[in-house]
């Protein structure tokens, strides 16, 4: 269990995990992170939903024409989340790049409402970044990989490029 998940059922809510992740780079941290969000499931018993497609072209394509570029990859992971929600038949949908306070939360949250709009499923946006600490210390006692940049190569690049460990670029998430 994370730390939000008590949270987040004190307020009502069910969670399926879902893993769509078009953004990770390179492929071997992709499955490293589809893995361990593997395990964890497993010890929680909570529902998972795998998007195990990879089109990094696309995606990095997209990346290079957007600015700023987490827009685009919020905007896009989002609405993938929105139309599975309605695949799936979830009364809402929501992320947990809420809990990340390297994510850019209005980018973030305008995403999630935009796909709300085009789908009628309702974004559920809370300010998580509270919990983080107690999130990294949870996961950490439990022997769970924490990744050390967002996903993209261009938050890879900019990460180890500056070589400060633990830390992700500016408006990245983790």
């Amino acid at each position: 269990m994370t730390v939000t998940e008590p949270f987040l059922r004190e307020q009502g809510f069910e969670s399926t995990a879902f893993f769509y992740n078009p953004n990770i780079h390179p492929w071997r941290e992709w499955k490293h992170r589809l893995d361990t969000l593997g395990e964890w499931v497993s010890r929680t018993g909570t529902p998972l939903v795998v998007d195990d497609s990879y089109p990094l072209e696309e995606n990095v394509s997209m990346l290079v024409g957007s600015e700023p570029r987490c827009a685009a990859c919020f905007s896009d992971r989002l609405s993938r989340a929105a139309c599975k929600a309605v695949e799936c038949g979830c009364e809402s949908f929501s992320t947990t790049l809420m809990l990340s306070p390297y994510a850019d939360h209005p980018l973030l949250r305008a995403a999630g409402e935009e796909a709300s709009a085009r789908t009628g499923v309702p974004f559920v946006y809370i300010d998580l970044r509270h919990l983080y600490g107690m999130s990294v210390r949870l996961s950490r006692a439990a022997g769970l990989y924490r990744q050390p940049y967002c996903g993209c190569i261009f938050s890879e690049r900019d990460r180890f490029a500056r070589g400060r460990p633990g830390r992700a670029s500016p408006g990245a998430s983790s």
